[in-house]
């Protein structure tokens, strides 16, 4: 009689198990995210957009900001079901995945931004090529005078330098090409703490993705950037009618492929197609949560958009 008991009770069990997972729709379910951490302004706002509409019906987001390298790396070791990242993965990565029956893995470009090179406001200089750029963080140029738009601003460059993130991987394959850094660099913790002391900091020069630059509310001076360098990377091939000019970061300029230090944003989703995870990477990917993109000043990836010109 006992043991019949417990095996009603061990079925029971069981059987309520399967209903909460069938239970899990595309609005309604659990999901801990990761963000890269120059993503995070938009995403958060993402998430909170959604909860917005869905969490009465049941849906709960959690989520941490972390670098790409780390969201890419824990979804491929852990269980992680969705991840934002400012590089694809890699075939070889892909082929580290857990074999899941069910689980397919969904790469979709989300959104396109930049990296803003960011100077002190009182800075004169205005503008900057990708050669001077790239000396700049090697060390072949070390103070502002030897800048072709340098004004009057002299003294020597401070590098502001978010190492092991995003910033300093973008900085790291598409701008120096192989150089290697100057060891003199100032390291910083976060694209906030970057901006946060260009500010404090009179000579100093700092990268951080575009996205923070109007999301920190800091004072920083995003300078107008040329590319001014043949290479060999078509990841987002310059206009040769634009070789030499210089614009700002702006979305227009971003989706036309003017500005120099373009990305884009990659989200993966991993899980069955009708999962929670799917769900949430469908309202990203759709007109409501492109338009949070185009909201903050990036160009969206998945949706007609119109653009207004930079002024």
């Amino acid at each position: 009689m006992k043991t019949s008991t417990m095996l009603t009770l061990s079925l029971l069990l069981f059987l309520a198990g399967c209903t909460r997972e069938k239970a899990e729709t595309t609005t309604r379910g659990n999901l801990h995210a990761l963000f890269a951490e120059s993503t995070a302004p938009v995403m958060i706002e993402e998430v909170n957009q959604f909860l917005g509409s869905y969490s009465k019906a049941g849906a709960n987001i959690t989520y941490e900001v972390v670098s790409s390298e780390d969201a890419i790396r824990r979804m491929l070791h852990d269980t992680l079901r969705y991840i934002v990242s400012t590089r694809p993965m890699s075939p070889a990565e892909r082929q580290q995945l857990p074999r899941v029956e069910g689980f397919d893995l969904n790469e979709i470009v989300i959104a396109y931004d930049g990296i803003a090179v960011v100077v002190n406001p009182k800075n004169v200089v205005e503008k900057i090529t990708t050669v001077e750029l790239s000396k700049i963080l090697s060390g072949e140029i070390r103070r502002w005078e030897q800048l072709s738009e340098a004004e009057t601003m002299k003294g020597t460059i401070e590098v502001l330098y978010q190492d092991s993130s995003d910033v300093s991987l973008f900085a790291e394959s598409r701008i120096l090409h192989g150089k290697g850094l100057r060891k003199d660099l100032q390291k910083t913790t976060s694209s906030l703490a970057t901006l946060r002391s260009v500010v404090e900091r009179p000579l100093s020069i700092g990268l951080v993705g575009v996205l923070w630059v109007d999301s920190a509310h800091v004072s920083a001076k995003v300078l107008k950037v040329a590319e001014t360098r043949e290479t060999q990377d078509t990841t987002f091939r310059l206009p040769p009618e634009r070789m030499g000019k210089f614009c700002t970061p702006h979305p227009a300029n971003i989706y036309r492929n003017y500005y120099p230090l373009k990305r884009a944003i990659y989200a993966y989703t991993f899980g069955p197609v009708a999962s929670f995870a799917s769900g949430f990477s469908t309202f990203v990917a759709t007109k409501d949560g492109q338009r949070i993109f185009l909201d903050k000043n990036v160009v969206p990836a998945t949706q007609p958009i119109r653009l207004k010109a930079p002024e």
